[in-house]
């Protein structure tokens, strides 16, 4: 849960990416900001998208965001413009429109990366988000901690959690921790469900107290934390989590914060619903076409959860989807090279059989359970021991290296 709490997060960044205080002479004060903003000042506009967009001084409104973003952008701020194009990206204030987002992303670049380069932390949070997800610009992990630990380092808390993230990713978590508790200390409503998650468990070096966790998960729910009320409606709606967190199951109580949580644009909160309402269960009444939507949507966001559960309904012709296996595995390789351990041993089976459309091929089906195995799934550990007895040792050493080649190429295959 840590990790998922953490995952959450990052999932988030896409959504909102504006920049610190201390940029510009702009009043801090939300009521002052948005009367500038209101006589069409631009850089008004933004920075107050950006306190909808992360719930400072004001509860998170992301289709508030997109609004005053939109105003901002037509102005031709940078800044703004990047947020428009992660509003088209997860549909939050207007259609989801994924070839309109890229557009908009590679149009920003340039200017993004002249004003980064000038020490402007907005645009360096940016610049780090879009070479993280591979927006606008080729994905490069290097240069995306590089360019968000600088907004950090000047004070930005959404980089601050971002950064805090990327550490844990690391396995670092003395650094992932610090950086955490100084975007929580900036009272950053999506950290501070986080942090509730970790008080939760009492992982990342924080002393467990269920107690504490939950008040800080409830704090970031009434701060509108897309996040904050993702892992508490969950909580309500998993007899295990419910446990864990110290509450009551409430089933109507849960699926209205993760409906919350999906029109925020939370992709997670949006798989999580789309497969509720696709299979009805904890008290949601059945709606697949609904619920097909959401998971598309979600799957747009790169969420790779959303992207296995809709392969296995195209493999198997599931739905008014109707089966389509190039879809299928498509869905089912982004997913794995997302380092989605259930995507993987997916693969490892579908190559083991062999179907029509998908030839058998046992080495490939050796070195996806081998990786999926790495990634601690049980299943896959016990399959490649089985698939390993229908193979020669030189079989098995080509294998081997064939799967330590796609780590090397991407090493996101690992978790």
């Amino acid at each position: 849960m840590k990790r998922f709490a953490l995952l959450l997060f990052s999932l988030s960044l896409a959504l909102h990416a504006f920049g610190a205080d201390k940029n510009s002479p702009l009043p801090r004060d939300f009521i002052p900001l948005k009367v500038l903003a209101e006589k069409g000042d631009a850089e008004a506009q933004a920075r107050l998208a950006n306190y909808y967009s992360w719930g400072k001084r004001v509860k998170v409104d992301r289709i508030e965001a997109f609004k005053w973003a939109s105003r901002s952008a037509k102005q031709a701020n940078l800044i703004a413009k990047y947020h428009v194009a992660s509003a088209h990206l997860d549909g939050v204030g207007i259609p989801q429109d994924t070839v309109k987002a890229e557009v908009l992303y590679k149009q920003a670049a340039p200017g993004l990366l002249a004003l980064a380069k000038q020490g402007n932390a907005h645009a360096q949070f940016c610049l780090g988000q879009m070479y993280l997800d591979g927006r606008g610009l080729n994905r490069n992990e290097k240069e995306a901690f590089q360019w968000t630990i600088k907004a950090a380092e000047q004070g930005l808390p959404e980089a601050q959690g971002a950064i805090g993230f990327m550490y844990g990713v690391k396995k670092d978590e003395k650094e992932s921790l610090m950086w955490l508790r100084k975007a929580e200390k900036q009272n950053l409503s999506d950290v501070k469900g986080a942090i509730g998650m970790l008080h939760i468990e009492g992982k990342l070096g924080v002393k467990k107290n269920a107690a504490k966790g939950l008040q800080l998960l409830k704090e970031s729910v009434e701060q509108g934390s897309p996040i904050g009320m993702l892992l508490l409606g969950t909580a309500y709606i998993s007899e295990e989590a419910s446990l864990t967190f110290g509450v009551e199951m409430d089933a109507e109580k849960g699926v209205e914060l993760i409906r919350n949580s999906a029109k925020q644009g939370e992709s997670t909160a949006r798989f999580l619903l789309g497969t509720l309402l696709v299979s009805g269960q904890a008290e949601v009444q059945k709606d697949v076409k609904n619920g097909l939507k959401l998971l598309h949507t979600a799957a747009a966001q790169n969420n790779p959860r959303a992207k296995w559960v809709l392969a296995n309904f195209y493999l198997s012709g599931r739905f008014e989807l109707g089966k389509d296996v190039a879809k299928g595995m498509k869905l089912f390789h982004e997913s794995a090279e997302q380092g989605h351990p259930q995507s993987q041993y997916s693969l490892a089976n579908i190559y083991f059989a062999g179907q029509p459309g998908v030839e058998k091929d046992l080495l490939k089906s050796y070195a996806w359970a081998d990786i999926a195995a790495s990634n601690d799934h049980e299943q896959a550990k016990q399959a490649k021991k089985s698939i390993a007895r229908r193979l020669t040792p030189e079989q098995i050493a080509k294998a081997e290296a064939m799967a330590k080649e796609m780590i090397k190429n991407n090493p996101r295959l690992l978790k």
